[in-house]
């Protein structure tokens, strides 16, 4: 039997003894192990890709492939892109981890939020909007694809997609 195992160990076959990971769980490439579920919800698609951005190191070809693989294996829900803001900015609320390239990117963001900070002193009140930018400097520096979905251009807002996503929360 152990011939025929390390033969068909050679052919990527694999006996029952011998599966290289449980059938219920898949691998990302970091090598960690994440269960795999149907179905899931706008909410955990979205701390899917939170999650993703928060641990890359780089902001290359080989994120933007892993985040739209999560995409295809999901698939787009309606809403994905608000629910992927809304995940972005509690991670930012309640101080998550970040990994260097998402620290970059908040780095920046927050630059350019800094440039009207005499403004935000003065109106306490619009920290959620300030946040908010935050998360969406976040977003363009580092999914600019998903900016579309919420409803944003090269050209400036697209007509009818910005303010359902925002107002709708």
């Amino acid at each position: 039997m152990a011939v025929l195992s390390k033969l068909l160990g050679c052919c990527c076959i694999h006996t029952d003894q011998e599966l290289p990971f449980s059938e219920k769980r898949l691998t990302t490439n970091t090598d960690s192990y994440i269960p795999y579920k149907d179905n899931l919800s706008k909410a955990e698609v979205a701390d899917k890709i939170i999650a993703k951005l928060f641990a890359a190191k780089k902001n290359d070809a080989a994120l933007q492939a892993d985040l739209q693989s999560v995409i295809h294996a999901y698939g787009w829900y309606d809403g994905l892109a608000s629910a992927i803001l809304s995940a972005l900015e509690i991670a930012i609320k309640i101080g998550e981890e970040m990994g260097s390239a998402v620290k970059t990117a908040y780095d920046k963001a927050v630059a350019a939020v800094n440039t009207v900070k005499d403004w935000a002193e003065a109106h306490p009140e619009m920290t959620a909007v300030i946040i908010t930018l935050i998360a969406l400097g976040i977003l363009a520096l580092m999914i600019p694809w998903l900016m579309a979905y919420l409803g944003f251009a090269e050209g400036g807002i697209i007509e009818g997609k910005f303010v359902p996503c925002f107002y709708s929360k």
